[in-house]
């Protein structure tokens, strides 16, 4: 049995505009805009994250269950009002509601799929990230 520990995973952004930031993320660059800027925003992040992990997870887990994936991709889908970002109203800031659909291609019977799919979900870091509270503190430090 392997034993797993605690992974610190780190990612740094220097600021390029009031509205652009190049994030460093490994041996990675990215690129993050406002909605609708000249390249993907946080909240396109944010789902594009899940999609990637959906994916890699559901491959880990039919690999785990004997299930072969002929083919797979992923559609999540957000809702956002932007009324609290702009400083009005007492919605939340984040998204409201997430959906994902992963389609996939393969001869796993309908049983095998939904045990598959709750072990997916369950699996899942960034899910789980998504839809439980996670500790979070923002601090500053003067430069």
């Amino acid at each position: 049995m392997v034993d797993y520990k605690d992974m610190t995973i780190k990612v740094i952004g220097e600021r390029i505009s009031p509205t652009k930031m190049k994030v460093k993320a490994g041996n990675f660059e990215i690129t993050i805009d406002k909605l609708g800027g000249e390249a993907p925003s946080p909240l396109d992040y944010t789902l594009a994250a899940l999609a990637g992990c959906l994916n890699i997870v559901a491959t880990l887990v039919a690999k785990d269950m004997g299930m072969e994936i002929e083919d797979l991709s992923v559609e999540v889908e957000g809702v956002f009002n932007p009324e609290k970002l702009y400083g009005k109203g007492t919605q939340r800031a984040g998204y409201k509601e997430i959906k994902a659909k992963i389609k996939v291609k393969t001869d796993a019977d309908e049983e095998t799929l939904k045990k598959w799919l709750e072990q997916v979900e369950e699996r899942c870091p960034v899910s789980d990230n998504l839809a439980n509270p996670t500790p979070t503190k923002v601090e500053f430090e003067k430069c």
